[in-house]
């Protein structure tokens, strides 16, 4: 992203919910916009994936407040994302999960003779919700309060509006869910934007019915609205 885009990121919210604005409280979780995002050769649209929320567990918990959403997203002294975390919450994702979506993307460019770069280097990566899950070692998953849900949906719609995503795909159900809840709520409209939904990777939906709800569904639109 140019100055003025990260300008445009860091204005997402002012005086709103997060009256600092939500990525100047969050610097950690600004949007991954990567080298080829923005393909001069036009050989792909700008792909926004959009993820669920990162974790935080037992030991997290003392060192910040990341259980406590109103202190979360209002508190003056509250503790958020600790320095030791800050890699994992990273929206430069290159973890193994989503290698599985890389390949995806590599295979359809190469089908279609598109030399491109590895790992999200063709596309964009943005966690969903902005407070991390709680991770209990036998459940994970986000149960997001009315505060979540306002603040989920007003960053997404700011993010969009700055980078102009020809197609954004959830890599998660309650995400794309909510998301779609805001939009109805807000009556907000994004042109031609395209907005689809597959599995998580990681998720048992993944390879379930020969991947239809995951990789396959995910390869089919890629092929559809992605490469051109």
């Amino acid at each position: 992203m140019n100055t003025e885009q990260l300008n445009q990121i860091n204005r997402i919210g002012a005086g709103g919910t997060v009256r600092e604005g939500i990525f100047v409280r969050f610097p950690e979780l600004v949007p991954a916009v990567r080298e080829h995002y923005w393909r001069e050769d036009g050989r792909h649209g700008k792909l926004l994936l959009v993820g669920e929320s990162n974790y935080f567990n037992d030991n997290d918990m003392r060192c910040s407040d990341f259980m406590d959403a109103e202190k979360w997203y209002h508190g003056k002294d509250a503790r958020l994302i600790p320095e030791y975390k800050k890699t994992d919450v990273s929206n430069d994702i290159g973890y193994r999960t989503f290698n599985m979506v890389f390949k995806i993307m590599g295979r359809v460019l190469e089908e279609r003779g598109v030399n491109h770069l590895d790992g999200l280097a063709e596309a964009a990566f943005y966690n969903y919700f902005l407070r991390p899950a709680y991770n209990n070692g036998s459940t994970k998953g986000f149960r997001p309060l009315p505060i979540d849900r306002e603040v989920a949906g007003e960053a997404l719609s700011g993010v969009i509006k700055c980078i102009s995503p020809d197609l954004v795909i959830f890599l998660s159900k309650l995400a794309s869910t909510e998301f779609e809840k805001y939009r109805v709520s807000k009556d907000l409209t994004f042109g031609n934007v395209v907005f689809e939904q597959v599995s998580h990777p990681a998720s048992p939906w993944w390879n379930r019915w020969n991947g239809e709800l995951g990789k396959v569904k995910l390869e089919r639109l890629l092929r559809q609205y992605w490469v051109k």
